[in-house]
């Protein structure tokens, strides 16, 4: 079987760090072309990890037989475009999160790729790795009984934090702020590791006067059997960055540490899994290992040869759905809205 040919659209800090360097080394894949409307950083980028072709319209590989694989990093505005045109063109998506901006949007990008029958696979890596896989698999497992509660916080400082050029996320024109970067990889985990569907939430968001985005945004969410879920997404942790959870369920306390710095003590990490099983004086503790990290990129190549993806793109709609819902909450003043 011939390696499948991929293309990287968009040539930033989250293709250099996330997509290019995985699809130089990922057997049963060669990286064909990469995209930027940068001619430069499109050479540079070719150069770097071995592309063949270095190009600055996309469109271009909409004929290319070459090419069987898209995988998107450009600004996420554009993420829809892109993607519906690649899947009418029979070729598969790994997208970027979020998805696009609008849940229009999100949708028709998976109507798309149904209608091509091409694959769509959002970018949640969060979901993938090894911390989240195995604390999933202990939720399902029983092993803290019926979630009731589950406490989430992802911050850091700020795309404008992390790289200058990423400025295009605090603009009007993103489509959003730390609700629409965070949200998705947050609520993904959060409906992973609550199966009961979510019936509603609300959502208070603090934009800087100065800004035309908000940094911060606080979301409460009832599902159907009355558990609740307490989110924090934040752009405004100057110091390091966390992304963790807890699940307080019937029968136990589940605590996952995805991302924590500064570490808790110096020369300390904290442990990334936490199960406390039993009830007060009688709770027993044990420190779970992860399961080998998983990567979207390898998930996407796995899934074309006909395992089931690790991620749908009814995922990633979904996850849109909630971040639509957090931005009507807001619009109305914190009211809840149903999902």
């Amino acid at each position: 079987m011939a390696d499948l040919g991929v293309a990287v659209i968009g040539c930033g800090s989250t293709a250099e760090r996330r997509h290019l360097p995985v699809w130089t080394k990922l057997a049963g894949t060669r990286l064909v072309a990469v995209v930027s409307r940068d001619a430069a950083r499109a050479q540079a980028a070719a150069q770097r990890y071995g592309a063949a072709r270095p190009l600055t319209d996309w469109h271009d590989l909409l004929a290319d037989p070459e090419v069987q694989v898209a995988d998107i990093c450009v600004p996420h505005p554009q993420h829809a475009e892109v993607a519906i045109a690649m899947a009418r063109a029979g070729k598969h998506v790994l997208c970027e999160k979020p998805l696009a901006p609008q849940l229009s949007a999100a949708r028709a990008m998976a109507a798309a790729a149904r209608a091509a029958g091409t694959l769509l696979f959002p970018f949640h890596n969060m979901r993938l790795l090894g911390a989240s896989s195995a604390a999933i698999r202990l939720v399902r497992a029983g092993r803290i009984g019926r979630p009731l509660l589950l406490r989430a916080v992802m911050c850091h400082g700020g795309p404008d934090a992390t790289d200058p050029r990423r400025h295009w996320f605090l603009e009007a024109g993103s489509g959003g702020g730390a609700v629409l970067d965070l949200g998705p990889h947050l609520f993904d985990l959060v409906r992973a590791l609550q199966p009961t569907p979510a019936r509603r939430l609300r959502a208070v968001l603090l934009q800087p006067p100065d800004h035309a985005v908000e940094r911060d945004g606080v979301v409460d969410v009832e599902f159907a059997d009355g558990s609740l879920a307490a989110l924090t997404l934040s752009w405004s942790q100057g110091a390091g960055r966390e992304t963790s959870l807890v699940v307080h369920g019937t029968a136990g306390t589940l605590r996952v540490c995805l991302l924590q710095a500064p570490d808790p003590s110096p020369g300390q990490r904290a442990a990334s899994l936490v199960l406390g099983e039993g009830w007060g004086m009688q709770v027993a503790v044990s420190y779970p290992e992860p399961e080998p990290d998983g990567e979207p990129c390898t998930a996407l190549v796995r899934a074309l040869a006909g395992e089931p993806p690790a991620v749908s793109a009814d995922d990633g709609v979904e996850a849109i759905r909630w971040v639509d819902a957090c931005y009507r909450s807001h619009a109305t003043r914190g009211a809840w809205i149903d999902l």
